[in-house]
């Protein structure tokens, strides 16, 4: 289900990393999106700089 505000993160991984957080998932029973998006929230917090 989209998120309301929402944007989309694109970045390329290998394979094996992509194996892994797939293996990560179903053996959690989560989804891929839910896993990572708990990653960055476990990220410390930084001050956001605005853009120029």
């Amino acid at each position: 289900m989209p998120r309301k505000n929402g944007v989309w993160i694109n970045f390329q991984a290998t394979g094996e990393e992509k194996q892994r957080l797939r293996y990560y998932c179903q053996q959690t029973q989560r989804s891929q999106s839910d896993v990572l998006r708990e990653f960055i929230r476990s990220l410390p917090q930084t001050e956001i700089q605005p853009r120029k």
